[in-house]
């Protein structure tokens, strides 16, 4: 792990990716005060060797704000437990990265470096002896959630991915490295050969792992054969839309799309025409959360896709809390959407939605957001009603994370879904790489911030600092909460036969 304040970069070091090799090249950016754990003697000579500082103030620590902590950081310690030692400012204004890879590779590659071939032991027994080794990551750095990094490195995709951080020399100095390799035969260990032999195995990762299988978009190797056989042509993007809560920078989304895509996008369509065309009406928000995709919903939908023309972008938050995913699962547009889930740190996201009293008027939450009477929701509201206002944009906050993991987990492998967190996406990095997931190459052009909440007098960063501690009280899991919704039968978009909390 390391902590990088002149990048005021944070890494946390998942297993088997090419973290130590990173890890050292990473050490090169720090300054005396960063904080950088062990690794193993020899890879520290290698790091020596080059010149670039070693382990340092891991166990005693100097903070850029003149305090000092007596934490004691390791290597690959978990995010949720680097994050209670690491003060709030500096967890929430750093940029966390850590390194995803497909778990049906990762898993030959722990095999190997566990000499688990050399004992005897056959890749699928190992799997089947050892399924909590695939689990590992996730804990590590978890995939949603308040520990959750904002940026995965790819494996398979590591240089485009560390060159969208924009870290001038990172990549060719960690492409130089080779840490921690030649534990895996260069012959018949790859993720088809292996697998096909141990399809039991390949099971057990399929079914431990599914969560990031969907995130990611890995598939299990030598599976579809026909897709094998006839390359797969590039998923269009001739309709972008965004799921998100609101708060989140959708206004700007709009602005930088247009300027980058040159393509007709929207923020929200507010012509008088519009509502109950192309902009939900209340009473669609209202059934579509108690009844489900009604006959009502499913006419709107069917008006509003029928009228479109591509390209065509929307960032209207409203769309994603009426049927837009169920929607667009069953339309012809399918295959040429994709769906940027838009997020914002949730302390300020709820801090704005108070400020601006956005819950105070029961039909703005009918329109704009979420109500905690519907009868159809994945958290459950009943310990944020005594809070008031502060409550409900933290339950609705929670319910919305709820959501996005719902559609991931239920719709992830018929849509194409891009992650972007506002902090990340208004700098340079960030915007070229959610730039570069949509198909854009070249130079990118930054908008100004649309609709920012301004307040010199400190309430909002006083009111901020008091939702971020409820927030973090609360230890909200989004994947187990959706997870367990879908598990009890529950859908979104079918009429709620109860309201037991999922």
């Amino acid at each position: 792990m390391i902590i990088c304040h002149p990048l005021k970069l944070i890494f946390i070091k998942t297993k088997k990716v090419g973290g130590t090799s990173f890890e050292i090249a990473l050490s090169s950016f720090c300054d005396d005060t960063s904080i950088i754990t062990p690794i193993s003697p020899d890879d520290e000579k290698t790091r020596a060797d080059l010149g670039y500082p070693g382990a340092q103030n891991h166990q005693h620590q100097a903070w850029p704000d003149g305090s000092g902590t007596s934490a004691g950081f390791y290597n690959h310690i978990p995010a949720e437990e680097a994050r209670k030692l690491i003060p709030q400012d500096i967890w929430d204004s750093y940029t966390k990265v850590t390194i995803w890879r497909d778990p049906f590779d990762a898993i030959i590659s722990r095999y190997y470096w566990e000499k688990a071939d050399a004992a005897g032991i056959p890749f699928g027994q190992f799997v089947q002896r050892f399924p909590g080794m695939l689990t590992e990551n996730i804990q590590i750095a978890p995939l949603e959630g308040p520990s959750a990094p904002d940026v995965f490195l790819r494996y398979e995709h590591l240089e485009e991915d560390i060159a969208a951080l924009g870290i001038d020399g990172l990549w060719e100095r960690f492409s130089s490295l080779r840490a921690k390799g030649a534990f895996r035969p260069k012959s018949g260990t790859d993720p088809a050969t292996l697998f096909a032999r141990h399809p039991d195995a390949a099971d057990i990762v399929a079914k431990k792992c599914a969560v990031e299988i969907r995130k990611f978009g890995y598939t299990r190797p030598g599976a579809p054969a026909a897709a094998a056989a006839i390359p797969e042509k590039p998923r269009a993007n001739d309709f972008i839309f965004a799921l998100s809560a609101g708060r989140t920078g959708t206004a700007w989304l709009a602005q930088l799309l247009g300027d980058n895509l040159e393509i007709n996008s929207v923020h929200e369509p507010m012509g008088i025409e519009d509502f109950g065309t192309q902009m939900p009406e209340i009473r669609h928000m209202r059934m579509f959360n108690t009844y489900g995709m009604n006959e009502s919903v499913r006419g709107f939908w069917k008006n509003k896709l029928d009228s479109l023309e591509a390209p065509y972008a929307e960032s209207n938050h409203t769309l994603g809390k009426c049927g837009l995913i169920e929607a667009l699962a069953g339309s012809s547009i399918r295959d040429r959407t994709t769906v940027i889930i838009l997020r914002r740190d949730l302390a300020k996201q709820c801090a704005s939605y108070v400020h601006r009293n956005d819950f105070f008027n029961i039909t703005l939450r009918w329109q704009w957001y979420l109500d905690m009477g519907y009868r159809n929701w994945i958290v459950d509201p009943a310990k944020f009603m005594q809070l008031g206002q502060v409550g409900c944009a933290v339950w609705y906050a929670l319910e919305m994370e709820a959501r996005y993991a719902y559609y991931l987990l239920t719709y992830g492998q018929q849509i194409k879904f891009v992650a972007a967190k506002l902090e990340e996406a208004v700098t340079p990095a960030g915007a070229t790489k959610l730039l570069a997931e949509l198909g854009h190459k070249g130079r990118i052009f930054l908008p100004e911030k649309r609709n920012a909440t301004r307040d010199k007098s400190g309430v909002i960063e006083e009111l901020t600092a008091e939702i971020r501690t409820l927030l973090n009280r609360v230890n909200f899991d989004p994947i187990a909460a959706a997870a367990a919704y879908i598990k009890s039968g529950r859908r979104l978009d079918a009429q709620a036969m109860s309201r037991a909390a999922a």
